[in-house]
């Protein structure tokens, strides 16, 4: 009794701290699609492994960041999708996901560390795909979507847009209140129970550094002028509070905010729930963001060329 009282907190600090490995659980293949492998270093030394699907005459590029405790085969639908509408898609898996290395020390990571293999997978976009310069978009699928904003503004690069589907932009504490509160419901002792996640919540959020992460994630929004922003929502999500995370951008974000709620969508099915739908509002921001892109480039020649 004694042991299993304090196994619980344990078992569920480490769900929160040291995600599980997700594995790849289909190919590129089971979607028709056939991909160019690739492998880069971070900067921390870890080897990123991913996959990269280029259509003929491909009119952009976008990376797209699969959620935690998944991995880039879980983006095979989203790549599908894409590569229909003429667009290359850059998919990876984050550290100590599907093909990727894990670090030795997860407590070192944090929330953090992703954040480098995101950066390592830019890197080389920018280096083996200069073609597509200044036509990458990124497109971030839940805790990926809360990789490419935190990333998109402070990594020292211009993105003409940014797409974040089921993505949770609020504060981390909360929303595992949230989550925990709803899994005790007809649990036994749940006053006691209520109290250990209440201690588990903040000990995680702290241990993972959760809180500057999201300091950092507002940093980033504020220096997104000249990027467009397309926030899916799930009308039918119930993993994190939708309204506070529509309002995140709405108070903070530099660029043009648009918000598209599925009505039959709920966490990661928004892309199932309305395909033609989501094809058409993702296809229409880029398009819009790169013809932007593009001309602001040509205004910049010709201030050149008449100098």
């Amino acid at each position: 009794m004694i042991r299993s009282a304090w196994r619980y907190p344990v078992d569920v600090f480490r769900r929160f701290v040291w995600p599980a490995r997700g594995a790849d659980f289909a190919t590129p293949e089971d979607h028709g699609l056939v991909p160019e492998p690739f492998t880069v270093t971070t900067s921390d030394g870890l080897r990123i492994r991913g996959w990269v699907f280029l259509p003929p005459g491909a009119w952009g590029m976008v990376v797209v960041c699969h959620a935690r405790n998944a991995s880039k085969s879980r983006t095979l639908s989203h790549a599908r999708l894409l590569v229909d509408q003429g667009l290359a898609v850059v998919t990876f898996d984050f550290r100590g996901c599907g093909e990727s290395a894990a670090p030795r020390r997860w407590w070192r990571d944090g929330l953090w560390g992703p954040l480098k293999d995101l950066d390592a997978v830019v890197r080389h976009v920018n280096t083996a795909h200069p073609g597509f310069a200044g036509r990458v978009a990124l497109l971030g699928c839940s805790f990926g979507g809360n990789m490419a904003i935190a990333h998109a503004g402070t990594a020292g690069r211009h993105y003409p847009a940014v797409v974040l589907d089921s993505v949770p932009l609020v504060r981390w504490v909360g929303m595992l209140d949230t989550l925990l509160r709803r899994e005790r419901r007809g649990a036994r002792f749940r006053r006691t129970r209520a109290v250990a996640d209440l201690l588990v919540a903040r000990a995680a959020s702290l241990w993972t550094r959760a809180g500057p992460l999201y300091r950092h994630a507002r940093r980033s929004v504020r220096a997104l002028s000249g990027t467009r922003v397309l926030q899916i929502v799930g009308a039918r999500d119930s993993l994190f509070d939708v309204e506070d995370s529509c309002r995140f951008l709405r108070e903070d974000c530099a660029g043009a905010v648009t918000v598209w709620r599925v009505p039959a969508g709920r966490h990661l099915t928004n892309h199932l729930a309305d395909p033609d739908g989501y094809a058409i509002r993702v296809v229409s921001c880029l398009r819009d963001a790169f013809g932007a892109e593009q001309t602001i480039k040509e205004e910049a020649n010709d201030r050149n060329t008449v100098g």
